[in-house]
C-alpha cells in the first residue's frame, strides 16, 4: 500500500471535473479515489446519476465517548450521507477516528449497535467478507444498504496507504452498478495497483483511461457551443422586443399604420433570417474545429460575446534584417540591464541560436480577450495558467499591451464572419517581436536573460532556461575547438613538388 499522496491526475483536472461533475468526492485524503471511481463508472454510470465519496472524521477521544449516554453514542458516528439519502445517487462514506485512542471503541460501539436487526442503519447489511479481505490492511466494518447503492466504511483510523488500500474494492461497495458490467482486466490491475508499494503501476495506469477521452475537445464544445450565434440570439431578442412595440403602435395609433406596418415587416423579415442562422448551425463549427486541431490555443473562458484565451508558439515572426542591425550592437537596448551572470558576447551568442542560426527556438506565450462587439485586446499584465509556465511572456503584449495592426485586421475578418482568420491575427500578434521598438526589446533583453524559466527548446525538444542554453553553446564550442596536433596540416604538397 503506497503511501504517496496522489493528487495531479488527468481525470480529476479542472476540465475533468466539469466533465465529470456527477462523479465527486470531499474531503478525501488525495484526489487517487475520485480518479479511480471516474475510470471505472465513466461507460457504467447513467449522466442523470451521481456517485460521491466523502471521508469523515470522528473527532473525539475515547474518554469522551464514553462521557456520552450510552443510548446515544451511535449518533457520534453516523454521518449524513446516511440521514439524508439521495433517491438518484450513489455514496461511499468513510468514517475514521483522528484519534487514536478512538478508534477502537468506535469500531466495538458500531458493531454492537449497526446494521440489519439493530437499532441503527437497519437498512443497511454488514458485509463480513469486505472485513475479512481488508483484514491485514485496516481494522475496518463495511455496510451496504439494501439498494446496493450506498457504503459507509467504519475504520479505527485512515492513513494514506490505508485510503488507497480501501479502492480496491470499490465494485463491492457499488455492486448495482458492476451487477451487469463486470471489471475488465485492464480495470482489474488498476485496482490490485492500489495494494503496491509503489504508486508507479498506479499512476500508470490512471492515465490509461484517459486516452479514449478526448477531454480537451469536450471542454471546447461545452464553451464555445452555440458562441457563433451569440450576437444573432441577444438581436434576436431585442427584435421581439421592437416587434411588440410596433405592434402595439400598430393597434393604437391608425394614423401611423403604414410606418409602423413597413417596420413591422421588415424586422420579422430580419428575425426569420437569424433563426434560419441559428437552426443552420448543427455539429462542431469551424471555430470549434480550429481550437480543438490548435493544441497551442487555450481557452480561459468564454463570456457573451468574448473568449478570453492563451496563445503559446514560438517568436518566429520578426524582421531579419532588424536584428542583425541590433545585434552586432552591445552598446544599444539589445545588451542593455542585462543579468550580471550573463556577458554581451554570451547574449549575442544566445540571440543569434535562436534568431539566425536555428539551433534553438524560443517559446513564446501572450493571453487575449476576441470581443465579437468590442474588437480583440490584448491582456496586459495577464496571470498565465500552468500550461504555460514554460513560455516566456511576449513583452510587446505582457508589458505594453499593444497588439499594432492586428486589432485593425481583427475587426476586417469579424465583419466578414469570418472568425477562425480573426483569432490568427491573435495567433501571429503573440509569435511578433519587434526588434525596432528600443522600449519592447529593452525589457525583452531584461527578461530573456534573468528568467528561469525553461523556454529555450532545442531541435529535440529539450528545454533549456536562458542560462542552460548558454552553457550548452560554450560546451559545444569547446568541444569543436581544434587541438594542437589538428591545426598542422598533414600530407601536403610544397610549391616546388607542385
Amino acid at each position: 500500500m503506497f503511501s504517496k499522496a496522489i493528487y495531479n491526475t488527468t481525470l480529476t483536472s479542472e476540465a475533468a471535473n466539469r466533465l465529470f461533475s456527477n462523479i465527486s468526492a470531499s474531503y478525501t485524503k488525495d484526489s487517487s479515489f475520485l480518479a479511480t471511481l471516474r475510470a471505472l463508472l465513466q461507460k457504467r454510470l447513467p449522466p442523470d446519476k451521481t456517485v460521491k465519496v466523502t471521508c469523515r472524521g470522528v473527532q473525539f477521544t475515547e474518554s469522551g465517548i464514553m462521557m456520552t449516554p450510552a443510548s446515544e453514542r451511535m449518533n457520534l458516528f453516523i454521518p449524513d450521507p446516511i440521514r439524508h439519502l439521495s433517491s438518484s445517487g450513489h455514496t461511499i462514506c468513510i468514517m475514521y477516528a483522528t484519534e487514536i485512542s478512538a478508534g477502537a471503541k468506535m469500531l466495538e460501539i458500531v458493531r454492537a449497535n449497526a446494521g440489519a436487526g439493530k437499532r441503527h442503519m437497519s437498512e443497511y447489511n454488514r458485509r463480513d467478507d469486505l472485513q475479512v479481505f481488508f483484514a491485514r490492511k485496516v481494522n475496518a466494518l463495511f455496510y451496504t444498504d439494501v439498494s446496493e447503492r450506498h457504503t459507509v466504511i467504519f475504520t479505527d483510523k485512515l492513513e494514506l496507504k490505508h485510503f488507497h488500500a480501501l479502492q480496491m474494492m470499490i465494485p463491492k461497495y457499488l455492486p448495482s452498478l458492476f451487477a451487469d458490467n463486470p471489471l475488465t482486466e485492464m480495470e482489474s490491475f488498476l485496482l490490485k495497483s492500489c495494494g503496491n508499494k509503489s504508486a508507479v503501476e498506479y499512476e500508470r495506469l490512471i492515465e490509461e483511461f484517459t486516452k479514449d477521452l478526448d477531454i480537451h475537445s469536450e471542454i471546447i464544445r461545452i464553451k464555445l457551443a452555440g458562441f457563433e450565434t451569440v450576437f444573432e440570439r441577444m438581436r434576436a431578442d431585442e427584435l421581439r422586443k421592437e416587434i411588440d412595440s410596433f405592434q402595439k403602435d400598430y393597434d393604437y395609433y391608425i394614423t401611423l399604420l403604414r410606418d409602423s406596418a413597413n417596420k413591422l415587416q421588415e424586422r420579422k423579415y430580419t428575425l426569420a433570417g437569424l433563426m434560419s442562422a441559428i437552426e443552420e448551425q448543427t455539429g462542431d463549427s469551424e471555430l470549434m474545429e480550429y481550437f480543438m486541431c490548435n493544441k497551442n490555443l487555450t481557452i480561459i473562458q468564454v463570456r457573451g460575446t468574448a473568449i478570453e484565451f492563451v496563445v503559446h508558439g514560438y517568436a518566429d515572426v520578426y524582421d531579419i534584417d532588424a536584428f542583425e542591425q541590433y545585434a552586432d550592437n552591445h552598446n544599444g537596448y539589445l545588451y542593455s540591464n542585462l543579468n550580471y551572470d550573463i556577458s554581451r558576447p554570451q547574449m549575442e551568442k544566445l540571440y543569434r541560436a535562436i534568431f539566425s542560426e536555428g539551433i534553438y527556438k524560443l517559446r513564446i506565450c501572450a493571453a487575449f480577450t476576441a470581443d465579437m462587439r468590442t474588437g480583440l485586446q490584448a491582456r496586459q499584465h495577464y496571470v498565465f495558467p500552468s500550461e504555460s509556465q514554460t513560455y516566456l511572456h511576449n513583452p510587446h503584449i505582457q508589458s505594453y499591451g499593444c497588439i499594432g495592426s492586428y486589432a485593425g485586421r481583427f475587426q476586417e475578418y469579424m465583419q466578414r464572419k469570418d472568425y477562425v482568420g480573426a483569432i490568427e491575427q491573435a495567433v501571429v500578434s503573440a509569435r511578433n517581436l519587434n526588434f525596432y521598438d528600443s522600449s519592447v526589446m529593452t525589457t525583452f533583453a531584461n527578461e530573456l536573460s534573468c528568467t528561469a524559466i525553461k523556454c529555450i527548446e532545442t531541435q529535440d525538444g529539450t528545454l533549456f532556461t536562458p542560462l542552460e542554453a548558454i552553457a550548452a553553446l560554450e560546451l559545444t564550442d569547446t568541444l569543436q575547438e581544434p587541438t594542437p596536433e589538428t591545426d598542422i596540416p598533414q600530407n601536403t604538397t610544397t610549391a616546388e613538388e607542385g
